[in-house]
């Protein structure tokens, strides 16, 4: 994380920046379409296979120095499975994901996760080769490791955002084509872009404005090369951006804050990076944030699962 996290002065910036969000379309699941009703019959069974980094698996803060972060039970995951349960779909959670993977390490033998030559991408496929011709979901939650470090700094750095965005633009289309191909025809994929939670950085003072707008920017540019890719594999995409209103910078007040852009607010709500130490600042989402992205998840669910 940074080192300066000091005072915190705060100022209203107009940001116009554009982000291209769409609603995916998704097939029908009748399998699933009596389990909605409410009726006490035995609930319908199905996958779940969450794949990604270290907010896949729900990673929250411990507030132990150098040891800041651990992963629980009370993802966006879990929350999916909650929010199913509740409807009569019962959905058994496999989670894949490795803490700091990215769209290269995916591709690579490099996956600290894993002993070589075994990696997430792999045991994602044998999980789909396993389930044959079940009924699932697999949501697919890469990317945000690929320009992470290149924000943490006093500065964007910029080189390094363009390397990354670059590397999302060329290798998620190999990572889906592999998943998709794996998978059973009764898996319902879905994909997930981001909020920024570096957008904290405007409560660092009038002279980290332009940092943060930057932030933004780089967050932008790496959904939409996330968009491009999921849309042409054909793969229906969360709101997440949407969710915690990525560009809307209209004014409003934040408790014992003041007042600043609605997108800061919410990254304040919902991750930990408006959190004073121990336990921020930290950039995964906290639980109102995960409840958030699974609620993002949850629209993109064919209508007569639910």
């Amino acid at each position: 994380m940074r080192r300066r996290y000091r005072s915190r002065v705060i100022r209203v910036v107009t940001v116009t920046l554009v982000v291209v969000l769409v609603a995916g379309g998704a097939t029908l699941w009748r399998h699933f379409s009596s389990s909605a009703s409410g009726s006490t019959t035995k609930p319908t069974t199905g996958f779940y296979l969450d794949i990604g980094a270290s907010t896949s698996l729900g990673f929250q803060p411990t507030g132990i120095p150098a040891h800041n972060g651990h992963r629980t039970d009370a993802g966006y995951a879990n929350d999916v499975v909650a929010y199913e349960a509740k409807r009569g779909i019962n959905l058994v959670l496999r989670q894949v994901g490795c803490p700091g993977e990215t769209a290269v390490t995916m591709l690579s033998t490099s996956d600290h996760c894993y002993k070589p030559p075994g990696r997430q991408l792999f045991a994602a496929e044998k999980y789909f080769e396993k389930e044959g011709n079940a009924y699932g979901l697999a949501t697919i939650d890469l990317g945000f490791n690929d320009v992470r470090a290149c924000l943490l700094q006093a500065q964007v750095d910029e080189t390094c955002a363009t390397n990354g965005i670059t590397q999302v633009r060329d290798d998620m289309p190999k990572i889906l084509a592999d998943l998709k191909a794996s998978a059973g025809p009764n898996v319902h994929f879905i994909g997930l872009e981001y909020g920024d939670p570096f957008l904290e950085h405007f409560l660092l003072g009038a002279s980290e404005f332009g940092d943060a707008t930057n932030t933004l920017t780089v967050i932008i540019d790496l959904n939409n090369a996330l968009h491009a890719a999921f849309t042409a594999a054909g793969i229906p995409i969360a709101n997440v951006p949407g969710a915690f209103r990525l560009t809307d910078t209209s004014p409003t007040t934040l408790k014992n804050v003041g007042t600043v852009p609605q997108n800061v607010a919410s990254e304040c709500a919902y991750t930990w990076m408006c959190t004073p130490p121990p336990f921020g600042p930290d950039d995964h989402p906290n639980n109102a944030g995960y409840a958030a992205i699974a609620a993002e998840i949850e629209a993109k669910l064919p209508p007569s699962w639910r």
